[in-house]
């Protein structure tokens, strides 16, 4: 096939290149150019700028577009429109598109967020879903039978710059004492890693595939939670010659009470008793496993994390998650008032 990816230089694009190119199909990106500057032999390198000039796509037709880099409905109207009369057009959409997550397991015909009263053009991350959403309603309008929406849970491995699931490998290979929240055993995680994604969206096109797709892992038992993590991270650090950090686990009702900011101070963490998240992380893939979607082992996507080295404290990946100083004033506290732990 003769693809075009809007995107392609970062993470899931770069991923999704790779996956493109190795599968011997011929690849051309768009993109601003800013993010990357080197690209692999063969790869077309299309510049241009989704909101306000797509003047390098005039006259072009692709056999599939894989649109890694869809926010904002306004944009994605202009760039779908342009390539109206491509073949196929996939768009990389999310999880947070769904009203509510109240009800489990997630499905893809469960109803989606409104983005009544949000401006077309607003990028504020509070309206995150909610234009994603908006996104894959205009992508629909163009492409009709033609179009692909998948849906990701969370995305993680080599080359992530959010560094939420990083932070847990990162932390073992730091050694020392390490909270871990201490949440009920029959709590998941659910995560994907960025080359199993790319790799399948490629298939999936291939297949000639059409729909929706939701797609996060494990797509096969056993599944995630904090222990399976927490172990895994643990075999990691160990396997590379490291001390790995001793984990205390410490209540959800304590972090709370500290003022923890869940997911983003503390990455992966939800509290457990807060019905609105309920299913963020009982995601139903069965169309996706269906159609072939295999994720590999926890330990490969940890391994594969730690080989990239810990980032400098400065690092951007780091902004915003738990500090070593933070992690040590809560452990303090919380030894004050457990002194004897079980």
């Amino acid at each position: 096939m003769n693809i075009l990816i809007l995107g392609g230089g970062v993470f899931l694009g770069a991923a999704t290149l790779s996956a493109a190119l190795t599968r011997a199909h011929r690849v051309t990106v768009f993109n601003r150019g800013r993010s990357r500057t080197a690209w692999p032999d063969g790869v077309e390198v299309l510049t241009g700028d989704r909101s306000t000039d797509l003047s390098a796509l005039a006259g072009r037709r692709w056999d599939a577009v894989i649109d890694t880099s869809g926010y904002v409905p306004v944009d994605v109207q202009r760039s779908a429109e342009a390539l109206s009369t491509s073949g196929r057009y996939l768009f990389v959409s999310s999880v947070s598109v769904y009203a509510t997550t109240h009800q489990v397991p997630v499905r893809e015909t469960d109803p989606l967020a409104s983005s009544d009263g949000i401006a077309r053009d607003d990028r504020d991350l509070q309206h995150y879903g909610a234009q994603k959403a908006a996104c894959e309603a205009e992508v629909q309008r163009v492409f009709g039978e033609r179009v692909l929406i998948v849906r990701p849970g969370l995305i993680v491995g080599p080359g992530d710059r959010t560094g939420r699931f990083s932070h847990w490998p990162w932390r073992m290979l730091g050694g020392g004492t390490m909270l871990v929240p201490d949440v009920p055993a029959d709590e998941p995680l659910q995560f994907i890693d960025v080359r199993d994604l790319a790799g399948w969206m490629v298939a999936l096109l291939e297949h000639g595939a059409s729909g929706v797709f939701n797609a996060t892992g494990p797509a096969t038992a056993p599944g995630c939670d904090w222990p399976a993590l927490i172990g895994a991270c643990t075999a990691g650090a160990i396997a590379r010659g490291a001390t790995p950090a001793q984990a205390v686990r410490v209540s959800e009702a304590f972090l709370v009470e500290q003022g923890v900011q869940a997911w983003s101070e503390l990455p992966l963490w939800l509290p457990s008793d807060d019905p609105a998240y309920r299913g963020f992380s009982r995601v139903d893939v069965g169309r996706a496993v269906a159609t072939g979607l295999r994720t590999r082992p926890l330990s490969e996507i940890i391994a594969a994390v730690m080989d990239e080295g810990i980032p400098a404290p400065d690092d951007k990946r780091r902004a915003g998650k738990l500090t070593r100083e933070r992690e040590a004033e809560l452990l303090a506290a919380w030894i004050i008032k457990h002194p004897n732990p079980p």
